[in-house]
Parts: structure tokens; sequence; C-alpha cells
């Protein structure tokens, strides 16, 4: 069972991989809700709160003011882009060329002075097809695609499985789930409004919560549609072990890097058609034997008269 309560213990790999950072990370573009106000409520970590302060970071009934949708092409891919402030951003006007998430405060992203794969935890975009933040709660969303090397760069590039289907009225409700391996018990999430293109007519399977499976722990990993990670708040839907064993959108949490194409309901096979206006071949009918008017042929040729 999930632990609700968490320590606020920091990880110390060293002294020089102490997190010194105020800021932390978040996605940036018009359609996130926080976006059109302070940088904090979208890089904010989230930890000890009541489900209605960290989903969404308590702005569900407040939307993008502009009804920007972020468009998630079905087969295709999808740049975000990941960082610590606005500024470092190319809606914050600054010099991106360096696609550093936050070149004014490396800490920020919790993964260590030089970004090992090692301590880089992924992250997840997930979608719900509802058409208000208001009316989602945390087990409508599906994971649909995944980054293990979260968050190493300022673009970040995320994979969307074909086939799936288009939102109601042309919007859905997505998020953004992140933890970082340096830092104190928290999680990162933000929400944002996002349509899908190209749809498909795929069905999505009911999401459920994933489960650490590392080898040699003896648990199989959940395969299918999976739920965002949620811990060190409300509303816990995995098991805590510890700091040497955070959640991660990795392979033994059983995300595959990419497009997470196992989240459908298994395709039918189509019934075969049936013959249409066409009778069932039936025998033809035997000849009637005729008979000789001078009566029947018996042995040795002779005829009998009758």
């Amino acid at each position: 069972m999930a632990r609700t309560t968490f320590g606020a213990s920091l990880f110390v790999l060293g002294a020089t991989l102490l997190p010194s950072a105020m800021a932390h990370i978040g996605i940036f573009h018009p359609s996130v809700y926080g976006f059109h106000g302070p940088d904090s409520k979208i890089h904010e970590p989230l930890h000890s709160m009541p489900i209605s302060r960290w989903l969404f970071h308590g702005e569900a009934h407040n939307p993008p003011p502009d009804g920007a949708r972020m468009q998630l092409p079905a087969g295709g891919n999808v740049t975000i882009e990941v960082a610590c402030e606005k500024r470092h951003t190319s809606f914050g006007g600054g010099d991106t060329s360096h696609n550093h998430p936050c070149p004014s405060d490396p800490p920020a992203m919790h993964s260590g002075p030089d970004f090992p794969d090692h301590l880089l935890r992924g992250c997840a975009i997930a979608i719900a097809y509802k058409q208000s933040a208001a009316d989602v709660r945390p087990e409508d969303f599906t994971v649909i695609s995944v980054n293990h090397y979260c968050v190493r760069t300022l673009r970040t590039v995320f994979e969307i499985p074909a086939g799936l289907p288009p939102c109601p009225n042309g919007k859905c409700v997505c998020g953004w789930f992140w933890q970082g391996q340096v830092s104190n018990d928290e999680m990162y999430m933000n929400g944002f409004d996002c349509s899908v293109e190209n749809p498909g007519d795929r069905v999505l399977a009911k999401p459920v919560p994933p489960k650490e499976c590392r080898e040699g722990m003896g648990v199989e990993c959940v395969r299918g549609a999976k739920q965002p990670m949620y811990w060190a708040n409300e509303g816990a839907n995995v098991e805590y072990h510890g700091p040497e064993r955070k959640p991660a959108y990795l392979d033994y949490w059983g995300f595959p890097d990419g497009a997470q194409n196992d989240i459908f309901e298994p395709e039918q096979e189509p019934p075969a058609p049936d013959p249409i206006g066409e009778a069932p071949m039936q025998p033809a009918p035997a000849p009637p034997l005729e008979q000789d008017p001078e009566g029947p042929i018996g042995a040795f040729g002779r005829r009998f008269r009758n």
C-alpha cells in the first residue's frame, strides 16, 4: 500500500551535489496553466499537499485566457520547452541557442552537475479526455509519451502514439510529470490544454498505477495503459521506498522511452462478411429414368411385354 507521509530529508550524493537552487523545473507554453502568471506557479515543487493544491497547482479553474492548446500529432512528435524560468525559453525572448534548461542555475534540474543518465528520472506527458481541468481527477490521466533523458535539454521531444483518438470538441486536458533525483521528496506537475492532430480511432484502455520492477525484485512490470506516478502528496498511487529509489519514468517502472504504444484496447478482428443475395448451392436433381415403350429388356435381350 502506498505511503502517504514522506520525510523531508535531502538525498545527498556528495557535497558538490547539494541542490542550492531557488528555481526548479517546469514546462513553458501558452497552453500551460500558470504560464500567464508568476513563473513560480509553473516550476513550484509539490510536496505534502492535498490533491486540490498539487493538481494543476490549484489552478484548475483558471485555464489559459487565450484558449491556447498544445497540438499533439498522433504518430508524430512534439517539442516542449523545459526550463527553470520563462526568460530561458523562446517565450521569454532570451538566447535559447544553448538548449540548456537553466543556464543561470543548473542545480535547479536536480540531476547533478553533469546530468549523468543514472540521475535522470525521465518525465512523461499524459492525457485526460475531459474538456475542463476542473473535471479531471488524477486517475483520469493516461501516460502517452516518455522521455528518459528529461531534463537534460531545453527542447525536449515527446513521441505521440499513432491511433490516438480525437479529443471531444477538439480539446483535452494534458499534464507533464517529473521528479528530480538530487532533491527533497517532491514531484512536479504542469497541466495544459491540448488537442490531438491526425487522430485515429483506437480506444484507450483504463489506466492503472505502475509498479517498480527492478531486476531481482521479483515484481513484474505493469504493461498497458498506466497512470502517472503520484507521490509525496495526498492521493499517492505508488509505493515510495526511500530517496535512493524515487519513482522514475524509466524501464524499471514499466515505461519505455518514447511513445507508449500499449495504451489501447486490443483491436477486434472484423467479422467475415455474409454473402448478399446468394442462395446456398444445392446439388442438381438427377434426371428421371425414361420408360421404353416396347417394355423393359430382360436377360438375353428379351423384352417383357405387359
